[in-house]
């Protein structure tokens, strides 16, 4: 297929509209126009993870695309955190590191977080999942099992810091001991053009 010129506009609607008689030159409150720019700004960019406390990495990096939501606008960034929840325990929270903006709250907006365990001597390989109730962990069996207890990423705001602050973790709690690995994938939007500054545990 060929690449649409960046002029081309694709139209962002609901599934059940009927689309007859519609097309990108017709514009209107309620239909968000996009060109194929706009589409792939957020698909641009990179994240450097820095090392942080206990083997983590982590960083955050501002992507291209921008939110307009009831006429505030809003920049998006994202989170990434690689961590092994080790050695084997029935709890582990770990400091992913801070994220302070100038001004407002920060959303969460998208979450690709990923559990990896290991199944060797189960299925064979390795198991990948997102990260929930449910999510396959591991043990010194190499067989890897659904975890019955928490897992999540905790977003703090510490109530002796402002609303600007946000202190990142994992939590993961389960009764019987355990261990996996952690990629953190998570988008996050903010007050255009305030700061946003990311400081690794």
């Amino acid at each position: 297929m060929a690449t649409p010129q960046s002029n081309e506009q694709f139209v962002g609607i609901n599934a059940s509209q009927d689309l007859t008689e519609k097309g990108s030159a017709l514009t209107n409150s309620v239909r968000q126009i996009y060109t194929y720019a706009d589409l792939m700004a957020g698909a641009t960019g990179a994240t450097t993870l820095e090392v942080g406390t206990g083997g983590i990495f982590a960083g955050v990096s501002k992507l291209g695309a921008t939110y307009n939501i009831g006429g505030v606008e809003y920049d998006s960034y994202n989170l990434k955190c690689i961590v092994s929840l080790t050695p084997e325990a029935t709890a582990h929270v770990v400091a992913i590191g801070s994220i302070e903006v100038g001004a407002g709250n920060i959303f969460f907006i998208n979450n690709r977080t990923n559990v990896e365990a290991v199944d060797f001597n189960g299925f064979g390989g390795y198991t990948n999942n997102p990260l929930n109730l449910g999510a396959m962990v591991d043990d010194s069996t190499d067989v890897a099992r659904p975890l019955a207890g928490l897992f999540y990423v905790n977003q703090e705001n510490i109530p002796t810091f402002p609303v600007e602050f946000n202190a990142m973790y994992i939590v993961a709690a389960d009764a019987a001991a355990f261990e996996a690995d952690v990629y953190v994938d998570m988008d996050f939007i903010v007050q255009k053009d305030t700061t946003v500054e990311f400081t690794i545990a």
